[in-house]
């Protein structure tokens, strides 16, 4: 028992000293120190008390507020959901045009955590705070007032507002994971991690309502009083907890640092439309539509059925929150065991069982609570797999373009809100055939699931559509084949070509140089090894002393092999016959400068269509060669709309020394701010008064700035637009000449190697002397 107690102690003392030595730098192979992976946990749970208010505010035909609580009909609502979804077509084009063009030092998504965090949770409360009680009148007869439409208007605006502030808060937060580290196993840890203590936010929330509900609203849970009393504290809670994401992580993506990031929307849009995974997983949510409709089947029991007291719905909540717990506790060993794709269908699958079963527990709320218990511990799995999945998507989207491309997945998936718009129409329409509509006897409509025989009617067939919605729902996952090992591979390909571009335009460090040549290095005598078949594994592992670990070895071997011979088949690329061909045409585009882009002919594109295409490297090239044409053609076209005179190349001196003035500004007014906070202090009237206009003066002079910076940005990304064919051309000559330069590099290795430890140990020294 002492040995017992000895080894849990050492463990837990070897726990704590792995958090202290990596609290701010990361163990080796990971790019996250544990206090960003912490600050990025902690600051979620604000994150998703935010996300909570605004959740249950958003329209949709199933929205328990504003149909229940406010007593808007379901073809009302669902107008008015169609209204909301397309105005936010626009808003999301928005949205994704500033994260993909982002030049903020603070990065593509932090920048927005607080930014559109506050305007969320102030609508939020604007919207529970609204007397629609006041407004309502003469509904109940099947008669619709003013202030009926008053109501429906104000819902409406509010939605309005949370569809750009919530969403672009809720992408922010949930996307920061896409980019705080490209290794993928490392971002399923850090999401499981995240979604463990997030979790808590809506955990909490849930539990307390019916307590809150029995206190302030006779036990009814979708009265807006609860929401009055609840909202004030999470929104304060939320925005201070949320301050901890914003301060202390740091986003890290694989590119060179020469690189400026100029994407044209509708360049963006072509690009991601050309992503195989997205429409895969896209696909997945869309036919699977209907999985959710069990999701207020547990309420119904309680609010309506009256199935269990308030202390014993608050328990159920509280156990059915726990759920997602343990699933998402699981996942990242169940990824890193298995791969995503496997976990994914394997959970989609059980999804389905534990729905079905659903159907003949529907009449007591504890059998529901342990089937709905088992469904989400299923489906939990999908809060650590969706980010893991998504960011593995944006991988190979830079990969495939050489631009990161993240915004615009949004933008693309519009798409899914038009498929959305009309499958929303199924749900009230079995809700209105089971009774729920304007005029059926009752006050409120909601209120003929007090009968039993509808209430249970309506539950059985809301069960049956969630079965067939999680059938649908596993179809596409069976496509899905980007593994693991293909994306540590995309990853380390990307490192290389950022690398070597910087290295083409004189910008690469010492450390990035020593990095670089070890993993070529290391890359070389690893891709020398044989490839196994599944097959040979499995014989190889069977001869084994040890079977389970020999075959977890040579699957591991696998990985690595196939990761070097990919890294050695980008590094001689420029040695393939059909590569040279591109270069040779990249010279051939830049030889001809900006002027040989108007010059274009359409025959171009004629000549690529006419190439062979008998081998796989021949279809590769045939198919580049029409897209190079057809981006030559469109280049020509927006140079004669936009460049009438002649394309003038951007002068980016412009945009550095707007920035530099931004700076200064910036640093001017946080000076200011603390030299008024001294004068209100000592109560110097006419200093404060002093400050105040110079503060006044700085921000109209910030205010102008701002309106400059935008006009050289929209020119930038325009020249950027059309002088694309000429900049890629560009682009593709300075990394063949950095990867035939190869050896060159390598010979600089030592005194790099040398003059990198020098400096971290420099480094070293000066934190341990700022600690001591």
């Amino acid at each position: 028992m002492n040995n017992e107690k000895t080894s849990l102690g050492s463990k837990i003392s070897s726990t704590l000293k792995n958090y202290l030595a990596y609290w701010k730098t990361p163990p080796k192979g990971y790019y996250m120190p544990f206090k960003e992976v912490f600050s990025y946990a902690v600051g979620g749970i604000g994150a998703y008390f935010i996300f909570t208010m605004a959740q249950a505010l958003l329209l949709s035909t199933t929205n328990v507020v504003i149909g229940n609580t406010i007593g808007i009909a379901p073809t009302h609502m669902l107008v008015l959901y169609w209204i909301a979804t397309i105005f936010n077509i626009p808003m999301t084009a928005i949205r994704a045009s500033i994260i993909d063009n982002a030049k903020h030092k603070q990065g593509k998504y932090r920048p927005y955590i607080l930014r559109m965090g506050i305007p969320t949770a102030i609508i939020s409360l604007l919207f529970v705070y609204t007397p629609y009680d006041k407004l309502m009148a003469g509904v109940g007869d099947g008669t619709y007032t003013r202030g009926y439409f008053v109501c429906c208007a104000l819902v409406l605006v509010y939605n309005f507002g949370l569809q750009f502030f919530y969403n672009f808060f809720y992408e922010s937060y949930e996307n920061l994971i896409h980019v705080l580290s490209p290794n993928t196993q490392e971002r399923a840890n850090t999401a499981s991690i995240k979604a463990v203590v997030y979790s808590l936010a809506p955990s909490i929330t849930q539990a307390v309502t019916p307590l809150i509900a029995k206190k302030v609203s006779d036990g009814n849970i979708y009265s807006l009083s609860v929401y009055r009393w609840m909202y004030p504290f999470i929104a304060v809670g939320g925005v201070l907890l949320s301050i901890l994401v914003y301060a202390n992580t740091k986003e890290k993506i694989v590119q060179a640092k020469t690189h400026v990031p100029q994407i044209r929307f509708i360049d963006a849009l072509r690009a991601v439309a050309k992503n195989k995974y997205f429409w895969i997983i896209s696909l997945a949510g869309w036919i699977g539509f209907l999985e959710g409709a069990q999701g207020s089947i547990m309420g119904w029991l309680y609010n309506y059925g009256k199935l269990c007291t308030s202390a014993q719905y608050s328990l159920i909540t509280l156990v059915y929150g726990n759920a997602s717990l343990w699933g998402m506790l699981a996942a990242p060993f169940a990824i890193k065991k298995w791969g995503k794709k496997n976990v994914l269908v394997v959970t989609n699958l059980f999804n389905i069982l534990f729905i079905a079963l659903l159907y003949p527990s529907k009449e007591s709320i504890w059998m529901v609570l342990i089937c709905m218990w088992m469904n989400a511990l299923m489906g939990s799995f999908a809060h650590i797999l969706n980010p893991t999945i998504q960011a593995d998507i944006r991988d190979y989207q830079h990969y495939r373009t050489g631009e990161r491309i993240d915004g615009m997945f949004g933008a693309v998936g519009l798409i899914g809100s038009f498929i959305t718009m009309l499958t929303s129409t199924v749900l009230p329409a079995v809700y209105e055939k089971f009774g729920i509509h304007a005029g059926n006897g009752h006050d409120n409509m909601w209120d003929i699931l007090y009968d039993e025989a509808t209430r249970n009617n309506l539950i059985g067939a809301l069960i049956m559509l969630s079965i067939v919605g999680a059938a649908l729902n596993v179809i596409p996952y069976f496509f899905y084949d980007l593994s693991e090992v293909k994306q540590r591979a995309m990853v380390k390909i990307l490192k290389i070509r950022a690398l070597f571009e910087d290295y083409g335009n004189d910008a690469l460090s010492d450390r990035d140089l020593v990095d670089a040549v070890d993993m070529i290095n290391e890359a070389k005598l690893k891709s020398a090894g044989q490839i196994l078949s599944k097959a040979q594994i499995q014989e190889k592992a069977r001869k084994a002393e040890n079977p389970r670990k020999e075959k977890k070895q040579l699957v591991q071997e696998n990985g690595e092999i196939y990761i070097a011979q990919a890294v050695m088949e980008e590094l001689y690329k420029f040695h393939d016959e059909y590569t040279k061909r591109a270069v040779v045409r990249a010279k051939a585009i830049y030889a001809s400068g900006l002027e040989g882009l108007v010059n274009v002919d359409k025959s171009i594109l004629t000549e690529a269509k006419q190439l062979p295409c008998d081998t796989r490297e021949a279809k590769r090239f045939r198919k580049e060669s029409i897209e190079n044409a057809k981006l030559r053609l469109r280049s020509k076209a927006l140079i004669a709309k936009h460049y009438p005179d002649g394309i003038v190349p951007f002068d980016f001196k412009e945009l550095d020394e707007l920035y530099e003035k931004e700076k200064e500004l910036d640093n001017a007014q946080f000076s200011l701010n603390g030299e008024l906070v001294k004068a209100q202090a000592s109560k110097d009237s006419e200093r404060v008064a002093k400050i105040k206009a110079e503060l006044k003066a700085t921000g109209n002079e910030r205010y102008i700035l701002a309106g400059a910076i935008k006009d050289a940005n929209r020119r930038n990304t325009m020249y950027h637009a059309c002088a694309k064919p000429y900049i890629d051309a560009h682009r593709l000559i300075v990394q063949e000449e950095a990867y035939d330069n190869f050896e060159s590099i390598v010979a600089l290795y030592d005194d790099a190697k040398r003059r990198a430890e020098e400096k971290e140990a420099l480094e070293a020294a000066e934190a341990a002397r700022k600690k001591g």
